[in-house]
């Protein structure tokens, strides 16, 4: 009896303690964002409508690349992939002087 009420009250706290995990994680990559998309304003110079834009693409990102990087070796293609969409969304975002700029700090490839 007494392994079942410690088992139920593992478990118990497990779900308390999963909310708060998620919210770490949202924190992360929200800050993970936001120091990517100011430290690439500073670099190219862009406007906070461009600073918003970028932080929202580098959110998204983020959120795929920290589901894949726990197995990253069986994840490679899907990293690839991911590199590519974000760097579709950049050229959306950046005019062609800043993406330039942007593919050469971050040695990026994409399909043109």
């Amino acid at each position: 009896m007494k392994k079942i009420i410690t088992l139920c009250l593992f478990a118990f706290a497990m779900l308390l303690g999963a909310p708060q995990l998620s919210a770490q994680n949202k924190l992360q990559i929200n800050q993970a964002a936001s120091e990517k998309a100011k430290e690439l304003k500073k670099t190219l110079k862009f406007d906070n409508i461009q600073q918003e834009e970028v932080y929202q693409a580098f959110q998204e990102y983020e959120k795929v690349y920290q589901r894949i990087s726990s197995d990253m070796e069986n994840n490679k293609e899907l990293k690839q992939k991911i590199d590519l969409v974000l760097a579709q969304k950049m050229k959306k975002i950046l005019n062609e002087e800043q993406y330039t700029r942007y593919k050469e700090l971050y040695n990026v490839e994409d399909e043109e």
